[in-house]
């Protein structure tokens, strides 16, 4: 089912590139399909104990309200979001449905977080071409853990940074897309250390599994810090690439007025 939405999401928003007035209303689509997206896979991250993605699922029901009503009046701002989403869903989408992509790049992924882990003196083993194991802790590498969705989303924000020039643009994408693929390696390695050394073992147990090893190491520290360095990493691109300072501030004051006037709406309604 997630592959069928993504695969429509990714013909809506291509659509939405395309000048006309079925734009906006093929870029509405886009975006229904990640809302919808993100909901149906609301059940498997409760499951797992991860808040983070139910979590962004309630919040992209307001953020949906928003951008359609501005989507429909062809704000440029969200327009411009529109187009930086379609820009990741090129960057991502293939992964996801195509299997040679996504095995290449699983491969890649755990052949390197398995010599890192290696190199630091642990001695894990190979169960599939997918699964490495130390300590009876088998951790499964799925596209989720190869970054390849913060690279895209990044890239997408950066390729739509107004008053800069496309080279611009691509002299710091790149850099910034090798760095995200490193970190996360570093990330994943760190992961699969802490839960096989049970760092967490003690610690509060939300999951009521009698392990909390992986939901502190993976769902808490991991995805809390990959948070933080992203929003580390958009300040500091700032520098870089002002318009991206502008790009921030003209999202936020949308959807902060757009939430707003929803708000005003109820209490004169």
């Amino acid at each position: 089912m997630s592959g069928l939405i993504i695969a429509f999401a990714l013909i809506a928003f291509l659509l939405a590139l395309v000048p006309g007035p079925h734009r906006k209303y093929a870029a509405i689509g886009g975006w229904a399909c990640i809302v919808l997206n993100l909901f149906s896979e609301v059940p498997a991250f409760v499951s797992e104990a991860n808040f983070l993605y139910p979590a962004l699922a309630l919040l992209s029901v307001p953020f949906m309200a928003v951008t359609t009503k501005e989507l429909l009046q062809e704000n440029p701002v969200a327009l411009r979001l529109t187009c930086s989403a379609a820009i990741a869903a090129v960057l991502f989408v293939p992964f996801a449905l195509v299997p040679l992509l996504s095995y290449t790049l699983i491969t890649a992924v755990i052949s390197t977080v398995f010599a890192i882990v290696t190199a630091l003196g642990h001695q894990p083993f190979m169960v599939t071409w997918d699964i490495m194991a130390e300590h009876a802790f088998y951790n499964q590498i799925i596209l989720g853990c190869t970054g390849i969705l913060a690279i895209a989303l990044i890239t997408g924000i950066l390729a739509m940074v107004p008053d800069a020039t496309p080279v611009r643009r691509l002299a710091v994408i790149l850099p910034v897309a090798a760095l995200l693929f490193v970190l996360n390696l570093i990330r994943v390695a760190a992961v699969f250390i802490a839960v096989s050394d049970q760092w967490f073992t003690g610690w509060p147990d939300p999951t009521g599994t009698g392990d909390a090893n992986f939901f502190w190491a993976h769902n808490v520290f991991a995805e809390g810090l990959a948070i933080l360095f992203l929003l580390v990493l958009i300040a500091a691109l700032v520098r870089v690439l002002p318009g991206l300072g502008t790009y921030a501030r003209d999202t936020a004051a949308l959807y902060i007025q757009g939430i707003r006037s929803f708000g005003d709406w109820r209490k004169t309604g």
